[in-house]
């Protein structure tokens, strides 16, 4: 029998005691899962990274390492205010990836609290913080690693960040990020609905550049007939940018595929065209005008493609929630008006100066 260990934890940021439980554990079973959480928060002292740069973090580690990535999957796990609501959410991870070993240190809110409720017989229980091995103990914690950032104490930070961490922190704004969050000036999301938003753009047809996008179903409840981009709401345990792939897909019928995931921009092929994913920025409103009645925030992201909308022609397709989807003048577009907040979205990417001349 294949023996599975799942390992939740908020990882933010991942440091080298992180990954050396890891390691620890793909000694000892088959495959590993590891679930991030507090997925959808951001922007404060204990969830300053958003959830898919902290799997990037994570990844990056473990390639690093010499791991074989096919014995290690990841989930995304929301918080929840009722521990029965989020041990149901566990339950299902473990259903889905037949996990054998639960893998938590945490005996005052998760240990003690399934003793107490009978739970503790569910799977078999293994505690790191007192069986992992000395060859594998580091006495660090992330708080540390967020003090080190803090008071701007490289060294100290060198020492306990794992090498993502510090292969991918320049690159994601993380330092700024994470000093904003212990001092409360981060942007933080809005709760609600999570969604993704991707903006594809090309390169300019006579001096105007073009976006991709389609005209909502005028049955919609937020925004009838509107122009959009492609987008939509993340499905439980999912990582960020496979939703905005998988999305794209439906709404446009353009094939995405994410070929190095960890690294900032990752690389992805569309349609066979090697470019890049860029994260842009995290869009929330309180304002149902802009957020539509279901609240909530967008993770937005950005690939650039260095063809002309011609390339693609014959392989678009307007059969989900989009009507004729093309790529359009960003003036045009623009000048219309899109969804939600989404010609903010795409002013943010022409300000940032992505779209490439």
């Amino acid at each position: 029998m294949e023996k599975v260990a799942f390992i939740p934890g908020r990882f933010s940021p991942p440091h080298k005691g992180h990954i050396m439980a890891f390691l620890w554990l793909l000694s000892r079973f088959d495959r590993l899962v590891i679930g991030i959480g507090s997925c959808y928060e951001v922007g404060k002292p204990r969830h300053p990274l958003l959830a898919f740069y902290r799997e990037k973090m994570i990844r990056w580690s473990l390639i690093n390492e010499g791991v074989d990535m096919s014995r290690v999957s990841f989930v995304h796990l929301q918080d929840f205010n009722d521990w029965d609501q989020w041990w149901e959410s566990i339950s299902k991870v473990a259903a889905r990836e037949k996990v054998t070993h639960f893998v938590t240190g945490n005996e005052e809110d998760i240990l003690n609290v399934m003793k107490e409720k009978g739970l503790d017989s569910t799977f078999e229980l293994l505690n790191p913080e007192k069986e992992i091995p000395k060859e594998y103990k580091f006495n660090y914690h992330a708080t540390d690693l967020r003090n080190s950032i803090q008071n701007g104490d490289y060294e100290s930070f060198k020492k306990i960040a794992a090498y993502g961490t510090v292969a991918l922190m320049g690159n994601v704004g993380g330092f700024g990020g994470i000093r904003d969050a212990m001092n409360d000036k981060a942007s933080n999301f809005v709760e609600g609905r999570q969604a993704v938003d991707l903006i594809i753009t090309c390169r300019p047809d006579q001096g105007k550049k073009m976006v991709l996008c389609g005209y909502r179903k005028k049955d919609k409840k937020d925004f009838p007939g509107w122009l959009a981009l492609p987008g939509g709401g993340i499905d439980t345990f999912e990582n960020p940018m496979d939703a905005a792939v998988r999305e794209l897909e439906e709404e446009t019928g353009l094939s995405v595929k994410i070929v190095n995931s960890y690294l900032e921009p990752a690389h992805v092929l569309v349609n066979g065209i090697i470019s890049e994913m860029r994260f842009v920025g995290l869009f929330g409103s309180e304002d149902e005008t802009l957020s539509g009645t279901k609240g909530g925030s967008s993770q937005v992201f950005h690939v650039e493609l260095d063809v002309d909308q011609d390339s693609f022609k014959g392989m678009l397709k307007s059969d989900s929630d989009l009507d004729d989807v093309d790529f359009r003048p960003v003036d045009f577009v623009l000048e219309k008006g899109l969804a939600y907040q989404q010609s903010d979205m795409l002013r943010d990417v022409l300000r940032h100066k992505l779209v490439y001349m």
